[in-house]
């Protein structure tokens, strides 16, 4: 009787006989103590990197009446953040697959626009690398889950690793803060950051800008990220094929959820991917002004 995170899940349409007959939804969540278990996910719209918390949940009743009952999980309540601040801008989010540049060119746009724009540092739980420069905020994982747990992240996640631990997350008062501040907030974010910080203020308040790296095929745009992955010397070739991996469902999650992309820009020009960024905050600023 754990909580945990959600690692992934599935839902099974046509349950066993026993059960009810209605689509269950399945989750394969990291507990607490290190563990993986399988379970049933309670509520609505679960996501990857929700945390959970343990119910008893009746399942089926036998022949001779006898009443089972099985540990099922239910996604916690996050807070309204909606309802307790008032917007005062929106977030540029700049999403894609790790190698295809996102932290270089929020850096250079920072600087561009330093007037109307600050990044927002991401909270994680890996350890500190050479070339992070900045902009990660090194927390440990318990704090991080208990931050989690009080509902203060206003997007988190667990991107899968076979060699270290890779939770990252947003808080939402540094985002809140910046747009007290009268200006736009930049998050760095992969596909369950992105579709998290959605959910939590509402795609209305997201600019959203997806980076995808050079190539005319799927293939050619992955072998490009592990070329960048390897020349920017940061990672082991363990760390680098985690990151290859993941950078697959990631280059999936474009057109899978397109709906949540205002623009999407081939970072093969740097110069050219930022005059483009610049554009678009500018209008999106005269726009909302």
């Amino acid at each position: 009787m754990q909580g945990g995170t959600i690692l992934s899940f599935t839902t099974v349409r046509h349950p066993p006989t026993g059960f009810p007959d209605a689509p269950i939804r399945l989750g394969l969540v990291a507990l607490d103590s290190g563990a993986q278990v399988i379970g049933q996910l309670l509520g609505v719209n679960p996501m990857i990197g929700d945390r959970v918390a343990p119910r008893m949940r009746l399942t089926r009743t036998t022949e001779q009446g006898l009443r089972i009952y099985e540990v099922a999980y239910e996604s916690l309540v996050r807070v309204a953040v909606q309802d307790t601040f008032v917007f005062e801008g929106y977030i540029l989010a700049l999403t894609g697959p790790s190698g295809v540049g996102k932290s270089t060119v929020s850096k250079i746009l920072s600087k561009a626009l330093s007037d109307y724009v600050t990044p927002v540092p991401i909270l994680t739980t890996r350890e500190a690398k050479q070339g992070d420069d900045g902009e990660y905020r090194y927390i440990a994982h318990e704090e991080f889950i208990t931050l989690q747990d009080r509902g203060l992240l206003a997007a988190a996640t667990h991107i899968p690793s076979n060699t270290e631990d890779r939770l990252y997350g947003y808080r939402a008062e540094d985002i809140t803060n910046i747009w007290k501040q009268g200006r736009i907030p930049v998050v760095v974010t992969e596909m369950h950051l992105l579709q998290g910080l959605s959910r939590t203020f509402g795609r209305r308040a997201i600019l959203s800008c997806g980076l995808l790296p050079p190539g005319s095929s799927r293939r050619a745009m992955l072998s490009q990220l592990l070329h960048r992955l390897r020349a920017r010397g940061r990672d082991t070739e363990e760390s680098i094929a985690d990151r290859v991996k993941n950078a697959g469902a990631d280059l999936d999650f474009f057109t899978q959820r397109k709906e949540l992309f205002d623009h999407l820009l081939v970072n093969d020009n740097l110069e050219n991917v930022i005059d483009a960024l610049k554009g678009h905050v500018l209008k999106t600023q005269e726009e909302r002004a």
